[in-house]
Parts: C-alpha cells; sequence; structure tokens
C-alpha cells in the first residue's frame, strides 16, 4: 500500500528503513532501559545526516514538511525516543527559518546538523500558550528575561532554546537564547514513563540579557509564532504515532507467523487477522492525516484544523492499536523482553505532547464553528470590572464570607478543610507566607499549595492541590499568586466560593473566581488582615 511518494521520497524511505532496521532499532530497549540520553544512536544521526534532512537550505537538506515527515515516521519505527529528539530540534529550526533574520539564521541554524536546540513554551504553573508567566524587562539596551520553563523536549541537551515570554509592555515575544548566557541554568532531568531516551527538563532564566537580535520576530508576534510552532510540531507527532504503530504492527505480524496455536500458527486465527485488519487501517490513516497536514504547509495554505486532527488521531490511535497489539500477542508482550509494552508507554506520551487531546479537541472545533480568533480574544480580556475588588472592599467580602464567624477549631487537611488559603510562585516571600499563615490561623483555614512549592522545605506534598495533588471541595478558598492553569483547577472544581489574587489581569483564574483582587499579594494580605482586625 503505497503512499503516492515522489521517486526522491521512495528512494529516501528505502535507505532510511533500512538504516533504521540495522542500526537504530537494535539499541531502542538498551535506551529505555538506561533511561540516558543516547549519545551513540544521536551520533549514528548525524553520520547519517539524519539531523540536517529537517534543516532549511543552505543549513541542510532543505525537505518540504511532507517529506519531514516521512522521516520521523520511519525513525519512530525503530526508536521513538530518537525521533521525538529530531521533532524538538525540526520544530524550533523551523520557527528560527520562518520568522529569524539572517543573521539569526546563520548563528543558530549552522550548528544545529550536530547540536539539538528545543522551543519552551510550558511553564510549572501549565501549558497554555497564554498562561505564560516568564517576563522580558525592556532595559536601555534591550531585556532582561526572569522565569521558569518546564517540560522542554530535549531540556539539558540542547545548546539553543527559543522560548515564549510576556514583555512588560503586555506583549507576547519570542527570543533565542543559548546555554552559554549569564543566567540561563538547566533543571534537572524528568524521568518520564516513556520515550525514556529524550532528555526532558526545564530552565530557570534569572536576569538574562539579551539584546535585539536576540528577538525573534518581533515584540507582539510571541503567541503567532508559538501556534505556528505547536502545529508544526502537532503534525510531527501525528507521524510518529504512524510510526509506532508500524513498529506495534511489525511486531505481531513477526510473533503471529512463528507462534503454533492448536490448528496452526497465530497467523491463521481469523479473530487475529480481522484484529490486524483494524489496526492496519487505523495505522495507515494516522499516516496519511500526518502527510496531508504536512503538504498543506508545504502548500502555504491555513494548517491548523489538519495539524489538529494528525495529532488527535494520531495519539488516540496510537494507544488503541499498541494496545490491541499486546492483547494478540498476550502474556509475552507484557514482559520487559518484548518490545510492546514499552511501545505503548511511549506512545501514551503523544496523547499529552503539543497540547493535550481534550485542548487540542477545544482548538479544532472552535476552528471549525470559525471562532477560534474570537476565543483567542476573550481568553486575553482582563477581569470584568464587576469582579474586581479593592482594599477598601474587603472588609465587604469579610462579611459576605462570615470570615469571622463558625472558624473552625479543627481545620483539618488540604482534602477536607471548609477554608483554604491556596499558595502560587506569586506567594514566596517569607513576609507574605507569615501573613497567609497569620491569615489562615484568624480564618480557621488550612495552607495549600501548587506544586512548584512541595519543592520547598516549609510544604509538602500533603499540601498540593491539582494534577498530582488533592482535590478540594471547601466553602471558601483564598488564591495567592496563582495563575489557574488547568492543572491548578481541576483540584478545585468544588469551592464554593473562589478570591483570586494575582497581578494579571487576564489571569485565568480570574474566570473561575467570584472576587478578583488585581494587585499585590502583601497588599492584598495587608488589606484583609485589617478588615478582619
Amino acid at each position: 500500500m503505497g503512499l503516492n511518494l515522489t521517486a526522491d521520497q521512495a528512494a529516501m524511505q528505502r535507505q532510511l528503513v533500512t538504516f533504521t532496521k540495522q542500526h537504530l532499532a537494535p539499541l531502542d530497549h538498551q535506551i529505555d532501559q538506561t533511561g540516558e540520553f543516547p549519545k551513540a544512536a544521536y551520533d549514528l544521526l548525524i553520520q547519517q545526516k539524519v539531523p540536517q534532512l529537517g534543516l532549511a537550505k543552505p543549513y541542510g537538506a532543505g525537505l518540504g514538511m511532507q517529506s519531514r515527515a516521512l522521516v520521523l515516521s520511519i525513525i519512530a519505527r525503530g526508536s521513538a525516543s530518537l525521533a521525538v529528539m529530531l521533532e524538538g530540534l525540526w520544530k524550533a529550526a523551523e520557527q528560527i527559518d520562518h520568522y529569524g533574520t539572517t543573521a539569526q539564521k546563520d548563528k543558530y541554524l549552522a550548528p544545529a546538523v550536530d547540536h539539538l536546540m528545543g522551543f519552551a513554551i510550558t511553564e510549572p504553573s501549565g501549558g497554555s500558550l497564554l498562561g505564560v508567566k516568564t517576563m522580558a524587562t525592556k532595559t536601555a539596551d534591550g531585556w532582561l528575561i526572569n522565569g521558569e520553563k518546564a517540560f522542554i523536549t530535549n531540556g539539558g541537551q540542547a545548546t539553543t532554546y527559543v522560548i515564549l515570554a510576556r514583555t512588560d509592555q503586555g506583549e507576547f515575544a519570542t527570543f533565542i537564547i543559548d546555554t552559554s548566557m549569564p543566567g540561563v541554568t538547566t533543571a534537572d532531568k524528568q524521568t518520564t514513563m516513556g520515550l525514556r531516551g529524550v532528555s526532558v527538563a526545564g530552565l530557570h532564566l534569572h536576569n538574562v540579557k539579551v539584546t535585539a537580535e536576540n528577538i525573534l520576530g518581533r515584540p507582539g508576534q510571541g503567541l503567532e509564532i508559538a501556534r505556528r510552532n505547536q502545529a508544526i510540531a502537532r503534525i510531527m507527532m501525528g507521524a510518529i504515532a504512524a510510526g509506532i504503530m508500524e513498529h506495534a504492527l511489525d511486531c505481531v505480524k513477526s510473533y503471529a507467523e512463528k507462534r503454533e496455536v492448536v490448528d496452526g500458527t497465530l497467523n491463521t486465527i481469523p479473530a487475529v487477522q480481522t484484529k490486524v485488519a483494524n489496526m492496519t487501517m487505523q495505522k495507515r490513516a494516522a499516516e496519511l492525516l500526518a502527510l496531508d497536514a504536512a503538504q498543506q504547509v508545504d502548500a502555504n495554505v491555513d494548517f491548523e484544523a489538519a495539524a489538529a486532527m494528525a495529532k488527535l488521531y494520531g495519539g488516540h490511535q496510537g494507544f488503541k492499536v499498541t494496545n490491541e497489539a499486546i492483547q494478540v500477542v498476550g502474556g509475552v508482550a507484557y514482559t520487559h523482553e518484548f518490545p510492546l509494552e514499552q511501545l505503548l508507554r511511549d506512545v501514551r506520551a503523544l496523547d499529552l505532547a503539543e497540547g493535550s487531546s481534550e485542548w487540542i479537541s477545544q482548538d479544532l472545533g472552535a476552528i471549525e464553528l470559525g471562532v477560534m480568533e474570537q476565543q483567542n480574544t476573550l481568553n486575553q480580556q482582563p477581569v470584568p470590572t464587576a469582579k474586581r475588588i479593592q482594599v477598601a472592599d474587603l472588609h465587604r467580602v469579610v462579611k459576605k464570607l462570615r470570615l469571622t464567624e463558625d472558624v473552625p477549631v479543627n481545620v483539618g487537611n488540604v482534602s477536607t478543610a471548609k477554608r483554604i488559603i491556596a499558595l502560587g510562585r506569586g506567594a514566596l516571600d517569607p513576609a507574605v507566607v507569615l501573613k497567609a499563615q497569620q491569615l489562615a490561623k484568624w480564618i480557621g483555614a488550612t495552607i495549600a499549595v501548587t506544586r512548584p512549592l512541595t519543592t520547598l522545605e516549609q510544604f509538602s506534598v500533603d499540601q498540593q492541590i491539582g494534577l498530582g495533588g488533592a482535590t478540594v471541595n471547601p466553602e471558601v478558598i483564598i488564591t495567592l499568586g496563582i495563575s489557574g492553569a488547568d492543572q491548578f483547577v481541576i483540584g478545585m472544581v468544588g469551592a464554593k466560593h473562589i478570591v483570586a489574587v494575582n497581578q494579571d489581569e487576564t489571569a485565568p483564574i480570574f474566570k473561575v473566581a467570584q472576587h478578583a483582587f488585581v494587585g499585590n499579594v502583601d497588599d492584598f494580605l495587608t488589606g484583609i488582615l485589617a478588615a478582619l482586625n
């Protein structure tokens, strides 16, 4: 079943399939078992000039997006980890080629033939583009960047990163930074369930000085660049999912041909044949969706919806196909000695990477209904005036929420508390924490935190709310310095009344809060303690 490839694509496919089967596939089990960056395997890719296939001329082969998707699918048949490493490099390089100056291309794309790159959007509070808190402050000769990035593909191994930040002028901008800059440090590598060869880590950015030469595109263009990057990445992930499915099917076919059952071999059983037929159709559809979306990039037409479909279908069906492959093979597939359990772990990540399936489904629906731009505009709107409160209003809030009445004697833990003070990264100052503890004592509340604060000595994971932490349903929750990313909000959906405090008037937390204090956390705490007094 051909893919209507050009002669050049077909020749490249044959060469890469042979290379992947002979040199990469034998290393994949070891890559998974060690969980370390596979330098020897990546060196093989460099020797074969595979990284260059995803780079624009004159720095690389200048292949179109459809050919790049084909390459990633083939590499994923042998090692999904190596394919995802290339995806991390190629999506960042693609944005520099598309938006960068000649000087930027010469400086950053030429070394990319043997040095990894990464694109950093996600932060500890969440992966939403609009939830970015990394700040770029204008100076006389450039910008100062402060913030924290998380879950970066190739994080810790890349030498160059494209990062999304907010400017102090209220715009989004993308900057190109490298690890040699003062103030740039790499967080520890994450231990992941699958794709264990991929280095996934964060960046700490402390007063990183950059100049206009480091801005990709122009200030105010950051969201456009980040969205294009995300759409390109979704196409590549769809192609990688198709490659993993192909790998799973190969395992099933090879095993079924040799496995003897009562009446012959496993491949003669009608039920097995039916399963393999369905798996093959799902793989084929994923392959075609990814290549179709890539072709739209090459044709220079709007490809965002096609990219979303490629990623959604690839992630969903990739897991189904791999899981079904385990079902066909049986118990041996549940062991570390057989590749399928690893493939199941690898493909599971593709339902989360570059936006969860729920998030992408929402994007796709908004695109198809013609309300995507309207939705993006609404997401960036400041909190309505009707929700806003000032220091002068805090005594009324105290009275309305009856904070001086029925103060619990036994506060309880985070999961059972009726009143909660939740601290985020905007409430890290020791003086602020002391005031928050005083407030908690006066109103009978327990202290909760977001995930980043659990690394501090005075807090524990037992106090965490949100994904990976507790789900709470208090009568009152006061959130201090919390942006309100999905990972946090999911843990407080049962709260009856939410008072949110944040300096960013567009913070997502305000969309679920009844009262919104836009301003400094310390000012709020001083005011509410005075009101309680």
